[in-house]
């Protein structure tokens, strides 16, 4: 579970920004909180969380600061020497070019609670350190500072060993998992496996329901289900993933060329992925008859739903944390809310998954979905270019103040300021 973190020095986003899945003392819509938690003594956690903002207003790179850190993690220790880290500043202030980004993390992992600190240039990390909170009071696991500088109160002997095997472009946390030591690979498994980031740069996988309904017979019933409770007139579909030898791939005729492919394992095959969907029509003596359509037949609404329904699924029922940029994109605002209110149902996220989005459509700004600590909002800064992030709980609202009125009348900033139209044609 995520509880909260911060960036700083990272594309849009200059000084620090933090952002926080910790419940507030507000009373509302308690369905929409995970509670309980030894691991969080009395706090609870949000279950979802919504980011407006202004186009250009850095809302995607808040999405990104979280992509970018779970991609430095996972790969980091394939690093080699020299080679350069992901480095992404601020780039309006020449100053922010020479400073190290900065994240800071907290999170809940296999019943313990964690928080990773990172620094770095392009060329090494500065400063790093994990702490975490095995009987609920906090221990170092690591600290590093400048580089090379190590203290640690656990296992000194092997720590020590695993810190001068690690580049200075290396990040520790990566570099002793990859070594086996077992107090940094929950938190590392946290970030591979837990933390699953849909933003522009970590695409959509568009075989990922494919191949989890391959594996999944039950899960496919439910994304079938899932389908057909979301009135796409979708009321049966059929699955097979061949392996085929590219030759044999190209003579297939065009109809069954259109479905999708990807490559195998093996040089010089490809897994063919046959998907059908079902509709209900009539044959000519006017009786009920089953019509199916390839998934390029299909709306480009239904088509991001599938795409998506299997990796939602997937997430709701292995407890991780779903962050995605543009929910809405190309879905009603009516399916967006089907597919939120799966999180929200503590009936059916009974794994305790959480999810961040990012949208444009104001009708979710209704206290009837969401709470106001789950309300967050980006808004570039006119003067210097930088992002700001704030939660509409800064701003003191009633219980019946219409949020999405007010939004769009600009009184929580995070909306566009549209200049004269006549300007540019005069």
């Amino acid at each position: 579970m995520l509880i909260d973190f911060s960036v700083e020095n990272f594309l849009s986003v200059k000084e620090e920004v933090c952002f926080s899945l910790l419940a507030s003392s507000d009373k509302s819509l308690d369905n929409n909180l995970i509670t309980g938690e030894k691991a969080l003594k009395k706090d609870s956690l949000l279950r979802s969380a919504v980011l407006y903002g202004a186009n250009a207003s850095g809302k995607s790179n808040v999405i990104k600061a979280l992509g970018n850190l779970k991609y430095l993690i996972i790969t980091s220790s394939q690093n080699i020497p020299g080679q350069n880290i992901r480095f992404l500043p601020f780039k309006l202030d020449e100053k922010c070019l020479l400073k190290p980004s900065k994240f800071n993390i907290n999170f809940v992992q296999g019943g313990i609670r964690y928080n990773y600190k990172v620094s770095f240039t392009c060329e090494k990390v500065i400063d790093e350190s994990l702490y975490y909170y095995p009987k609920g009071t906090e221990a170092i696991i690591f600290e590093r500072n400048d580089t090379i500088n190590y203290k640690f109160t656990i296992d000194k002997s092997k720590q020590k060993g695993m810190a001068e095997r690690t580049l200075e472009n290396v990040f520790y946390l990566s570099n002793s998992a990859q070594q086996n030591y077992d107090k940094t690979i929950k938190p590392f498994e946290w970030f591979s496996n837990v933390l699953d980031v849909i933003g522009p740069t970590e695409k959509l996988d568009k075989h990922a329901t494919f191949k989890l309904m391959d594996k999944d017979e039950k899960l496919k019933n439910v994304v079938l289900k899932a389908l057909v409770v979301a009135d796409l007139g979708i009321n049966d579909l059929h699955i097979s993933i061949k392996e085929m030898s590219i030759d044999d791939f190209m003579i297939l005729s065009p109809e069954k060329s259109k479905t999708f492919i990807e490559m195998s394992n093996k040089s010089d095959y490809v897994n063919h992925i046959d998907l059908k969907f079902f509709h209900s029509g009539f044959d000519k003596k006017h009786n009920k008859i089953g019509v199916q359509f390839d998934i390029d037949e299909e709306s480009d609404g239904t088509q991001k739903l599938f795409l998506l329904i299997g990796p939602w699924l997937n997430s709701l029922k292995n407890g991780s944390i779903l962050i995605i940029d543009e929910l809405d994109s190309k879905l009603h605002p009516f399916l967006c809310k089907y597919l939120i209110d799966m999180f929200n149902n503590s009936e059916i996220n009974t794994n305790n998954s959480q999810l961040l989005f990012t949208t444009h459509n104001s009708t979710f700004l209704d206290q009837d979905i969401f709470r106001r600590d789950q309300i967050w909002f980006t808004e570039k800064d006119a003067e210097f270019g930088n992002t700001n992030l704030f939660s509409l709980l800064e701003f003191k609202q009633r219980r019946d103040t219409n949020i999405e009125k007010g939004y769009l009348a600009g009184r929580y900033g995070a909306v566009p300021f549209i200049k004269n139209i006549e300007s540019v044609f005069s």
